[in-house]
């Protein structure tokens, strides 16, 4: 099987901070599925003062049941397309430091991406990842 030619999409910004305005970063105004997306993320944040990690999250702080997205661990990057930079989310995806995620003919709206904590915890984080996405030639 041969890897795709990747694109790099067009984004608002690179930069994803653990305390955003709101609860997302808005990254990309517009996409819609079907589409593959390359993501890939570097630096380190902090989701409590003094106790930081990369985009894939603390294995020592562990999974939290009532975080954005119970399937990763606190701190780890994560995205939904559509929706609001305020709201929940009902399904997000874990890009952590590198993803190739498949979106179907149902995705579409914007990109965002946060740091994965529980909705009332998001004060004490502090700094920036930086990502790039890609999209497949097709």
């Amino acid at each position: 099987m041969t890897e795709p030619a990747w694109l790099p999409l067009k984004l608002k910004t690179d930069k994803i901070a653990a305390k955003p305005v709101a609860l997302w970063t808005l990254v990309c105004e517009y996409i819609k599925g079907p589409m593959k997306l390359k993501i890939e993320a570097s630096g380190t944040w902090e989701y409590s003062p003094t106790k930081g990690c990369g985009p894939d999250g603390s294995r020592q702080a562990g999974f939290l049941a009532d975080a954005l997205n119970p399937s990763a661990p606190l701190g780890t990057l994560i995205g939904k397309v559509g929706g609001s930079p305020a709201d929940k989310a009902s399904s997000s995806f874990v890009a952590g430091s590198y993803v190739v995620i498949a979106l179907d003919d149902k995705a579409e709206g914007a990109l965002f991406f946060t740091m994965n904590d529980q909705v009332g915890h998001f004060e004490d984080h502090d700094k920036e990842v930086t990502i790039t996405v890609h999209q497949a030639r097709s």
